[in-house]
């Protein structure tokens, strides 16, 4: 009986940790969905397996009808043929993984992609201010304290809408689909 109650409990606070972890991104999405309706294919470059539940967090934020494409990249080497997966794939904007290694807010990894994607059109954005030094156009999230933060100079051929900084006060290889939250599906750097 001790095992079962010990499981269970493990169990409540995996699943309270997701919950926790979906409420990060939820003011990002919300921001997101409202700048940009029409877009609803968001991409991702990091280590999948270090990061996974953080992109369930995600999926849960954006909610349902939307795809997520991960490209599951484990160097900052491979930053550059993931920013081309990613193009590839007709991602609308990228989102920056605040926990991953090679390619969060302000990492060389992150810096580099970011620079590949607007080049070819697709916008990123991340939850630090740092995001904004390497090319997202905007970045909400803890590192933000809640504000939306707006670039002052995008670089690339990105053509997008910026949110409104009023708004601020407000506060594959492998598909993958839960009720209720957007559909992942993960492809290799490699």
């Amino acid at each position: 009986m001790s095992r079962i109650s010990t499981s269970l409990g493990v169990a409540a606070v995996a699943l309270t940790g997701l919950i926790l972890s979906a409420e990060d991104f939820r003011p990002l999405m919300n921001t997101t969905q409202t700048a940009w309706p029409e877009k609803h294919h968001l991409g991702v470059i990091c280590n999948y397996r270090a990061n996974e539940s953080d992109i369930w967090a995600l999926a849960k934020a954006a909610g349902d009808g939307t795809l997520i494409t991960v490209v599951d990249a484990r160097t900052p080497e491979q930053a550059s043929l993931a920013a081309a997966v990613l193009a590839n794939q007709h991602a609308d904007f990228v989102v920056l993984m605040p926990k991953d290694r090679n390619f969060c807010d302000g990492s060389f990894g992150a810096t580099v992609a970011v620079n590949r994607l607007a080049s070819r059109g697709v916008p990123s954005i991340g939850t630090a201010p740092v995001a904004l030094a390497q090319g997202a156009v905007f970045s909400m999230g803890e590192g933000t304290d809640g504000q939306i933060l707006v670039t002052d100079r995008l670089i690339g051929t990105v053509d997008v809408i910026l949110p409104d900084r009023a708004q601020a006060s407000q506060k594959s290889s492998l598909v993958m689909r839960r009720e209720g939250m957007a559909t992942i599906a993960v492809h290799s750097a490699k």
